[in-house]
Formats: C-alpha cells, structure tokens, sequence
C-alpha cells in the first residue's frame, strides 16, 4: 500500500494512513465507557525547510518548537476537532486539494512531503486521570535523479 493509497472511499485502495485513521478510531470506539476522547487533527506540507498550514492556505512558513508540556509542536497550525474517520478523511481531501504539486517522471500527482497529526487524549471520567499522545502520519516526497 501506499501511504494515501487511491481511494479512502473503498477499504481495498485506503492507503496506510487511511487505514491507520481507520484504526484509532475503531480502539476508540472500543474503549472503556469510563474513558472520554478528544481528537484533533492538523495537516501541513514540508518543502524547502519551510512549513505551510494545508488546513489555511493563509499560514504559511510556520516554525516548529518544544515545549515541556506540549511536546513537539508546530506553532499555528490548524487543528481541527474530529469525530470520526470520514471527518479526518474531508480534511485530507481539503488539505490534497492546497498542497503543491509538481508532476514527476515517476508519479503525475507528485507532492511536498506533507504530515497529518493526530492528537488525542483521553480522560478516565471516574478516576479525573488524563492520558494525551500525538501520532504523526507522514508522506515523504520521492526525489528522482536522472
């Protein structure tokens, strides 16, 4: 498979992100009935060192940064709230339609690399307890030499 894959329409032509977006969401949809979860999503595209919003076109050249509470973060980024797989899958269609494309030998729908990342945390509504994670799903850009 591929990271994106064809279709996220049809279980045969889901890609691995797709997929993965699938799976979180069905362990959730699973989980204890003591636990609440919240998930957002951010998707950016990497080229050139530079770091463009695919959520808002407007935001473009964000920088990444650390900080001992939120981790590794991208300052600025969209984040969407979600609820579902169909929810992550229309922002991955908006965020497909502003990346920047460049056509190769290789592969006619040739893009930037580009991150989708999911951030989820879940809280124990008995016990006060929270637990938060991000997942980064990543799609590198082949680079091709003559």
């Amino acid at each position: 498979h591929t990271m994106q894959g064809p279709s996220m329409d049809s279980i045969e032509e889901m890609g691995i992100i797709p997929r993965m977006i699938s799976h979180v969401f069905h362990l959730i949809m699973n989980a204890n009935a003591n636990i609440e979860f919240t998930v957002k999503v951010s998707m950016v595209e990497i080229y050139m060192e530079k770091i463009r919003d695919l959520l808002d076109s407007s935001k473009t050249n964000l920088s990444v940064h650390e900080d001992s509470s939120k981790g590794v973060y991208i300052d600025d980024a969209t984040e969407e709230y979600v609820s579902s797989p169909e929810d992550v899958h229309e922002l991955m269609r908006l965020g497909a339609s502003l990346r920047a494309k460049a056509s190769t030998d290789m592969n006619s729908e040739s893009s930037r690399s580009h991150s989708i990342i999911l951030e989820i945390k879940q809280r124990d509504v008995k016990t006060e307890s929270v637990k938060k994670g991000k997942m980064y799903l990543v799609d590198l850009m082949l680079l091709e030499k003559d």
